[in-house]
């Protein structure tokens, strides 16, 4: 893949669950992984909502902004999400939507980015609020999210000095600093532990109950955490899947996590499995897994 370097990219498969009511921050203390308490108008941070079984139902990076809470995650799982945190909505003076259509998303990966904007952030998660817009920097590259108008004008200003690439590029920057997405067939799949949410600092461990904690807990502190997160390669005129198994020479060992494109039937996977060597994307051994 070229060097993205000063490049933009629409961020179109990116949705947002909003959350707003006196009883927001305290109904999602108990049903999601993170800790509300730290949660700020300048600081966004990663987290999940699992099943009582401690599985993930979705994985979403979490912002607040005027009175409202934001969870960001596949545009597809945000009607997965609303009818999970429904379920125990009802207690609560809340209100979930979602927010999709209200602001638009774009990334920029690059150095240039105050030749454009009055104010950006300087610290990886800090969120900067800037000329209308919300500004959030990770690693090297940001993300701007605003009312659509007004983000379609500063694209208008980037794009004549900036290539406009594919949201691969996004996935790669994701794959490297080991961050995962939960898909519509990946939802339920998958414990905290096996996509190594704790090294996102998307799990707290002292915040008190929450749904699927004591099953988390127990495995942070009394379990062998087994699998792992690992970027390999295949080269393959399937169609990988999301949440189809790996294998290695005689049994099934991991799952498929996410995965883009880099040329003719060529793929770079991201997978949950207990070792990345010696494994196979098909149970009859065809495609070797690379890394």
């Amino acid at each position: 893949m070229k060097d993205p370097k000063n490049s933009i990219m629409e961020l179109a498969d990116l949705g947002l669950l909003r959350i707003e009511g006196p009883d927001a921050k305290k109904f999602l203390q108990g049903q999601l992984t993170c800790n509300m308490e730290n949660i700020s108008a300048d600081q966004a941070q990663l987290g999940a909502q699992c099943n009582p079984q401690g599985r993930i139902i979705h994985f979403f990076r979490l912002f607040y902004d005027n009175d409202h809470f934001y969870l960001q995650m596949q545009a597809d799982m945000v009607p997965i999400a609303l009818n999970a945190l429904k379920k125990y909505a009802i207690f609560y003076k809340v209100t979930l939507s979602n927010a999709s259509d209200s602001l638009k998303v774009i990334g920029y990966v690059g150095d240039q980015l105050q030749n454009y904007l009055t104010k950006i952030p300087e610290k990886i998660n800090e969120i900067a609020k800037s000329d209308k817009l919300l500004i959030l920097k990770l690693s090297d590259r940001y993300q701007i999210m605003g009312e659509p108008a007004v983000v379609i004008s500063l694209w208008d200003k980037l794009i004549a000095e900036n290539p406009s690439v594919s949201s691969d590029i996004w996935k790669q920057f994701d794959f490297e600093e080991n961050i995962p997405a939960i898909y519509p067939e990946t939802s339920e799949k998958f414990l905290p532990h096996d996509l190594q949410l704790q090294h996102l600092n998307a799990i707290s461990f002292n915040k008190g109950c929450y749904t699927g904690q004591e099953i988390i807990a127990r495995m942070q502190y009394r379990g062998k955490i087994k699998n792992h997160l690992w970027q390999v390669s295949v080269k393959t005129e399937l169609n990988p899947k999301r949440g189809a198994d790996i294998y290695d020479s005689t049994n099934t060992a991991g799952m498929l996590v996410d995965y883009y494109k880099t040329g003719y039937n060529t793929y770079v996977l991201q997978i949950m499995a207990a070792k990345a060597d010696g494994l196979f994307l098909d149970p009859d051994k065809h495609y070797p897994l690379t890394r």
